[in-house]
Parts: C-alpha cells; sequence; structure tokens
C-alpha cells in the first residue's frame, strides 16, 4: 500500500504545485488533491479533473477527460510540450506532457474554470454529491479527519472504500474508520452494504502496518504541503482497531425502513442517516 510520493517527486511537487496548492486550500473544498502512488489525482466537487504524475526531466504527465479538455483555452501547445490519447476503462484521455514552467500557465484559473464548466455538463449523480458534502462539511476538524477518497490497493483488484477516515483517540493518536456513503434509495443499502463494510474493514485489519505505514506518510506529505490546517501535528500514529460506518443521505423515508431492516440482521452496524428535515 503505498498512496504517496517518493522524497525526491515529494520535493517537486512541493516546490512546482505551491500555487495550486494554495487555490485548494482557498477553495473551501470544492477541490480537493488526492496523493496516489507518486502522482496525484485533481478533484472537482467530486469529479475527477486531472492525474498529474511527475516524469524524468523536469516534467510532468497530465490526464484529462477529453470531454473536459479538448476545445478548451488550455488545449493549445503554447501550454504543453506534447498531446497524445489514451483510453482507460473505455474513457478517452488527453495526456499531455508539461515542463515545470508550464503548469502554472496550463493551471491558470481561466482554464480551471473551463474545465469546471464542462465537469457540471456531467451529472455524475447524487451519491457523489452527497459524499462531496460530506468532504467540505467536515473540513479542518482535529477529531476527524477525512484523509482520503475511493481508496484501493492490488489485493483488492479494483473494488474501492468510498471514503477513508481518521478518528482522534487522544492527542496525536488516530484510528483509522472506513466510511461507505449510500443513498437512501439505493438497492445495495440492505445486506449487500453490511458485508461490504466488513470485507474492508478486515481487508485494512489484516494489512494493518502496511495502511498504518501509508496513510502516516500521507498525513505527513499533506500537512507539509498545507493542505491540512487542523490538527497543529506534524506527524500522526495511527493505532488499531479499525472501525467502520455507513453514511446514509437523502430519501429518508425509504432509507429508515431499509436501515431498521439492516439493523435486524447487523444490530452493531454503525449507520448514520443525514436529513433535511426543518
Amino acid at each position: 500500500m503505498k498512496r504517496y510520493f517518493s522524497k525526491k517527486n515529494f520535493k517537486r511537487i512541493e516546490k512546482d504545485f505551491n500555487f495550486l496548492v494554495k487555490l485548494i486550500s482557498n477553495s473551501h473544498g470544492e477541490y480537493d488533491f488526492a496523493i496516489r502512488k507518486d502522482y496525484f489525482n485533481l478533484y472537482y466537487k467530486g469529479n475527477n479533473m486531472a492525474r498529474v504524475a511527475p516524469k524524468k526531466n523536469d516534467t510532468y504527465e497530465v490526464s484529462i477527460n477529453q470531454k473536459f479538455f479538448d476545445g478548451t483555452k488550455a488545449d493549445n501547445p503554447l501550454y504543453y510540450s506534447s498531446k497524445t490519447y489514451k483510453i482507460y476503462k473505455k474513457t478517452i484521455y488527453a495526456k499531455t506532457t508539461l515542463s515545470s514552467k508550464q503548469l502554472h500557465p496550463f493551471f491558470q484559473k481561466k482554464h480551471l474554470k473551463a474545465f469546471e464548466s464542462r465537469i457540471k455538463k456531467v451529472n455524475n449523480g447524487e451519491e457523489i454529491t452527497f459524499e462531496q458534502s460530506l468532504i467540505t462539511d467536515n473540513l479542518d476538524r482535529e477529531d476527524f479527519i477525512i484523509i482520503d477518497r475511493q481508496v484501493t490497493d492490488t489485493q483488492l483488484k479494483r473494488k474501492r472504500m468510498d471514503l477513508l477516515a481518521l478518528k482522534q483517540i487522544e492527542e496525536n493518536k488516530y484510528h483509522f474508520i472506513v466510511l461507505e456513503v449510500k443513498l437512501g434509495n439505493n438497492p445495495e443499502l440492505k445486506e449487500e452494504v453490511a458485508s461490504q463494510l466488513n470485507f474492508y474493514v478486515n481487508h485494512i485489519n489484516t494489512n494493518f502496518n502496511s495502511y498504518k505505514k501509508c496513510y502516516e506518510m500521507h498525513f505527513k506529505q499533506k500537512k507539509e504541503l498545507g493542505l491540512i490546517k487542523n490538527p497543529d501535528f506534524e506527524e500522526i500514529e495511527i493505532t488499531e482497531p479499525v472501525e467502520g460506518k455507513i453514511l446514509v443521505g437523502l430519501y429518508s423515508g425509504i432509507a429508515k425502513k431499509q436501515i431498521d431492516e439492516l439493523l435486524k440482521t447487523y444490530p452493531d452496524l454503525n449507520v448514520k442517516l443525514f436529513t433535511n428535515e426543518i
């Protein structure tokens, strides 16, 4: 499990993307910088806007969904050194190569606004919107940190945990808490979601040392970049046990019935329902 930068690439990212980190920090959660294995994903309102990977010779590879990129002002050789296309999971991506000097002009606010506009036209569903609201409404907390989203590793074989959080136990000590996010009308809000959550919790427990090392470094790098303002600790210690929680939003009438049925079979399941009751 490695979702952090090598020392060499971290120094590059810290120096070359200072401007982007400031924008993300001032976006109040609309933008998210998600560290992966020696690259990062830039999210906008829960949608993956760009994948950015350090390459040789002081260059970066930036991949953006063709629908979000082609025909925008950023789609100009003035802002990148080369462009090709690749297909991943039936989606076509524009893959550009940029020098470090081209990064700021490429990711200038005017271009980001154009990408935002394209993303808004693609309806990725209420569940992503709900998940994004959970992230933005829990920023800068010391006691509870949503540290990562769409978490996977090679053993999970493309299965992904929705959100991974850290719950404070005392001072700089934290526990993992796996968060599965569902809408109230989701048919998976029955036995399937419980078995899914238990699977992820058991998986982290089985591979605890690997996850611990990964996310202690993940936290440290985000803190050094300025992406985490709270807590004040430069480093944290992650301890056992691992917890799990199901977060349910919207369609509360349907949700309450499904949750009641779910708890009959899994009475110890930790479920939280969010409603818009006035």
